[in-house]
């Protein structure tokens, strides 16, 4: 995964061996984990590493990392991410140095290499971003080697035209792409919607980073394989009695795999801080 550090790698080393078979072994589960920990840990210091001047991640919040994370962090180096309207954590997921955040927050005009890590600018309006990705995702069907693109389109109310419209393109031309979206309202079922472009709709509880990863693992799969596009609709599971946080989730997952505790949760905090520290 182009994000993983050596101090990150070197720490999945130290746990446990898999107990007989799981889908997810132990490494993966707390790679997902040790990221979403990351993942909320860079949306809370945002704020105060903005400057007058610097770019303004409006789109990044906290709670939210399950989907984020679970989505990309099988995304290979050539594959391309549309992070989101005004949302910078998934790019550092995506391999962008924490050096690069640090410019683009003293100052918006800095020079970032998104192409080079296979990003969409996060400052371009969400239907730019889509548009981009589905011309990347063309490039990639005509290449044959298997590269996708992933679109986190956030709210599913807010990004509906955009979305409808390149699910359209998606489905008629049969592109690798894998859609993303957040549906926390009641009301369509932005899932059952995707089938009215000829492409698969899931949807998962977006609180539980264990089921998105199976489904997001499942859809690159299926682009790769030249199937096409899916969306994955990320939404309040209704059997849920209330709102989980979902690092709290993945925490009750690893404690039950029993490779989880109050110590290596802090020396995964320390590795972000380590890296977050990077001028």
């Amino acid at each position: 995964m182009p994000m993983r550090s050596k101090p990150l790698t070197d720490l999945l080393r130290t746990l446990p061996p898999d107990e007989g078979f799981a889908l997810i072994s132990n490494r993966k589960l707390f790679e997902i984990f040790a990221t979403m920990l990351h993942c909320r840990l860079l949306v809370e210091q945002l704020p105060a590493l903005v400057h007058e001047g610097g770019f303004a991640p409006t789109g990044d919040a906290p709670g939210f990392e399950a989907e984020r994370i679970a989505c990309t962090i099988d995304l290979l180096g050539a594959d391309t991410l549309a992070p989101g309207a005004q949302a910078l954590a998934p790019c550092i997921v995506k391999g962008l140095p924490m050096a690069s955040l640090h410019a683009l927050a003293r100052s918006a005009a800095t020079r970032t290499p998104w192409s080079r890590y296979r990003l969409i600018a996060p400052a371009l309006p969400l239907e730019e971003q889509l548009e981009r990705a589905l011309n990347a995702a063309a490039v990639n069907k005509a290449e044959k080697k298997k590269k996708i693109a992933v679109a986190l389109c956030g709210d599913y109310a807010t990004a509906k035209p955009a979305l409808r419209k390149a699910m359209a393109r998606a489905g008629k031309q049969k592109l690798p792409v894998l859609f993303v979206c957040r549906n926390t309202v009641d009301g369509e079922d932005a899932a059952a919607s995707a089938t009215r472009y000829g492409l698969p709709g899931i949807a998962a509880d977006l609180n539980d980073a264990v089921a998105l990863y199976r489904v997001a693992t499942e859809s690159i799969a299926h682009a790769r394989r030249g199937n096409g596009a899916t969306l994955i609709e990320c939404r309040p599971w209704p059997l849920a009695d209330t709102p989980a946080d979902p690092i709290a989730l993945i925490e009750q997952a690893l404690i039950r795999r029993r490779i989880f505790s109050a110590r290596l949760k802090a020396q995964t905090a320390a590795l972000f801080k380590r890296q977050f520290a990077v001028r």
